[in-house]
């Protein structure tokens, strides 16, 4: 189950390059500068952790906003925004030029 688990996140990581790519490529063609394949790879697995760091919180938080006694809107986006906003960061600073 674990094999399963990786490869599926080395899956979505790779879609997450190949459409980073694109981009460069297309960037190319209009005579841009492009960027190197090392930030593309960093910023698609930034990019994965904010889907499953930020994603998975946003799962809790409606519960959390309605008033769910076990749930707790701050814990929610402490654990699951700080992250997020780092992550977001990361790929910010990574596909900035």
């Amino acid at each position: 189950m674990i094999v399963v688990f990786f490869l599926g996140l080395l899956v979505c990581g790779g879609i997450l390059f190949y459409v980073l790519q694109r981009r460069e490529q297309g960037r190319a063609e209009k005579g841009e500068s492009r960027l190197a394949a090392w930030r593309l790879v960093v910023a698609s697995v930034f990019g994965l952790v904010m889907l499953f760091a930020g994603g998975c919180s946003l799962l809790f938080l409606p519960d959390a906003l309605s008033g769910n006694q076990y749930i707790d809107p701050v814990a929610v986006l402490i654990i699951g925004g700080i992250p997020f906003l780092v992550a977001g960061l990361i790929v910010w600073l990574s596909l900035r030029r």
